[in-house]
């Protein structure tokens, strides 16, 4: 009678572990990343949103938490303060650029970058350089002959692939929007 009492115990227990497998949520699907690609194919930058955000632009890479936005490149600290005129940037605590209304500034004021409704970039001149199109079929953005591929988001787009700024300041912004839209 003994030997029926622990053979139910370990039936009992060899199905609770089986049905646990079962009712376990499946893991959460990994983030799809945005990447910019030349002409031939070539990716030259990527970002995968999340907690941290992750971005790699032509060999500048970041781990960006926020929150308030930190991120440490070497020596070098990165963050930023929200405010109604818009996002600045800091490096080592130092103004260095900010963002606002799809315009990157410089840490004096000047523009760097202007995305416009339509879609056409302007350059610190205020000349139209390129345009950005978002593809009808969903999940990338034309850029001349650059693709940017994972978003719709013409501004984030334009951005990233923007060689008017910096690798670094491109993968924090770039970041930044996408926390940004994951509040």
């Amino acid at each position: 009678m003994l030997w029926l009492y622990f053979s139910s115990i370990l039936l009992v227990g060899g199905c609770r572990c089986g049905g646990d497998r079962e009712l376990a949520p499946p893991p959460p699907p990994r983030s799809p990343s945005i990447e910019v690609r030349d002409a031939a194919g070539v990716v030259s930058s990527r970002v995968v949103p999340g907690h941290p955000c992750r971005a790699t632009v032509e060999g500048v890479e970041l781990l960006v938490g926020g929150p308030p936005l930190v991120a440490q490149h070497g020596a070098v600290r990165w963050s930023a303060e929200d405010a109604p005129n818009g996002t600045t940037f800091r490096k080592d605590d130092k103004p260095v650029a900010r963002l606002h209304a799809r315009q990157l500034f410089d840490a004096e004021g000047l523009p760097i970058l202007r995305v416009l409704e339509d879609g056409r970039i302007a350059n610190r001149a205020s000349v139209i350089v390129r345009r950005a199109v978002a593809a009808p079929a969903g999940g990338a953005v034309a850029i001349g002959d650059t693709t940017v591929a994972g978003t719709t988001d013409v501004a984030l787009a334009a951005i990233l692939a923007a060689p008017e700024a910096p690798p670094d300041l491109r993968a924090i912004v770039a970041c930044h929007l996408l926390l940004s839209e994951a509040r």
